[in-house]
């Protein structure tokens, strides 16, 4: 369409003024507001109390927005389905919807939806032909960026708080990833010890096979990238030292196949939770891209795992 900014989703009616940026905004906070309720739904009686909390809080935070939207005059109009999936990605839902959810994953769920605000008001900034329209697109697009950096800082304090729990003893520290040689030693310790636990696991449940061979082959694309990366920093090589002689990434025995599913997809998701940190702290570029990379293999593995 014309004047649409360069990725501009093609699904959404064009807005031509500040009323249609707002009843465009509208919709969407309302269809947040809803998608978080219905995470909520989903996790009541299995997720803590502080995670259907959170979920809750985060509903009302959009329905509040929303609020003010429909008392300033917006109605909201109707956005195609096709398009949600944009501002929702199936990966994250998918993640967001565990048993064993906390609230560092669903803050780092939060996160990426107000990034991904942020761009869609930013294409329609860069879109809009009337002034009036393009400033209040511009003034969205900030609040959204706004909202990506608190919920980055409680997403953080969330991470601090499950790295003092026992599970999260069975990864280094993301601070302690300073250089892509740090990286690609980390993430083969933590590909190592799933590949072990999944190859312990194929007697009792075979259908892991396919998750297995996987994680094998990224075992062997990180130790031929080891070669070139070079050696860790010394406090990351001790700590991965330790992770690997003492044997915290084994786990728990399970009592049966539903409790091993269990616990290797706990295992899974905490790859991605580490991953993910080092991502959210990376300075250095190739630390960076790396780690995105390691977040897709991660995130395609939970849903594997979850969907056998």
């Amino acid at each position: 369409m014309r004047g649409r900014g360069e990725g501009f989703p093609a699904e959404l009616p064009e807005p031509r003024t500040a009323g249609e940026v707002a009843a465009l905004a509208l919709a969407l906070e309302r269809e947040a507001e809803r998608r978080y309720l219905a995470f909520a739904d989903r996790a009541r009686g299995v997720a803590s109390p502080e995670v259907i909390s959170l979920l809750g809080r985060i509903a009302g935070e959009h329905g509040e927005r929303a609020g003010r939207l429909g008392a300033g005059g917006a109605a909201a109009v109707r956005i195609p389905e096709a398009f949600w999936p944009q501002l929702f990605a199936e990966e994250e839902t998918d993640l967001c919807d565990r048993p064993n959810l906390t609230p560092y994953k669903v803050l780092a769920f939060a996160v990426v939806q107000a990034q991904r605000g942020f761009m869609l008001y930013s294409y329609l900034a860069a879109a809009a032909q009337d002034p009036a329209a393009r400033g209040s697109a511009e003034e969205r697009a900030a609040e959204a960026l706004l909202r990506a950096a608190d919920l980055r800082k409680e997403r953080r304090r969330a991470y601090r708080a499950e790295r003092r729990s026992p599970a999260a003893e069975a990864y280094p520290p993301p601070a302690l990833v300073e250089s892509l040689a740090d990286l690609i030693a980390a993430a083969l310790v933590v590909e190592e010890a799933l590949a072990e636990r999944l190859a312990r696991a194929l007697p009792a449940d075979p259908v892991l096979s396919f998750s297995l061979e996987a994680t094998r082959r990224q075992v062997e694309e990180l130790r031929r990238a080891r070669g070139a990366a070079g050696q860790p920093g010394g406090a990351l090589a001790e700590t991965l030292g330790r992770l690997a002689q003492d044997g915290q990434t084994r786990g728990p025995e399970a009592k049966d196949r539903a409790e091993l599913r269990r616990h290797l997809l706990a295992a899974c998701e905490g790859a991605f939770t580490f991953y993910d940190a080092v991502h959210s702290a990376a300075a250095d570029e190739s630390v960076l891209l790396k780690a995105q990379e390691l977040c897709e293999v991660a995130l395609q593995r939970v849903k594997r795992l979850a969907a056998v």
